[in-house]
């Protein structure tokens, strides 16, 4: 079964003083190993980085050249089974 990306750009819902976070974190709960979670903030989300990070996501952050930030959350992949000797 093929990697699953969510996108969720938060930036207009930050603008108007609506809270991301339940949004965010309905995705992360849909997400499968292997999936990513695509957050494009007006901010880097560190606290949102963080807590991911503590789950076991992989982060990558990327400033954009309008001063925004894209965080791809990538779940872990489990390691195939070692075969039997």
């Amino acid at each position: 079964m093929a990697a699953l990306t969510i996108t969720l750009d938060v930036r207009e819902d930050v603008r108007t003083g609506r809270e991301p976070f339940p949004r965010i974190m309905e995705a992360v709960g849909r997400l499968r190993d292997g999936d990513t979670l695509r957050v494009i903030a007006p901010f880097e989300p560190r606290p949102l980085i963080s807590l991911l990070t503590t789950q076991g996501f992989e982060t990558e952050v990327t400033a954009l050249p309008e001063g925004d930030f894209e965080v791809m959350f990538t779940t872990p992949t489990p390691p195939d089974d070692e075969p039997l000797l």
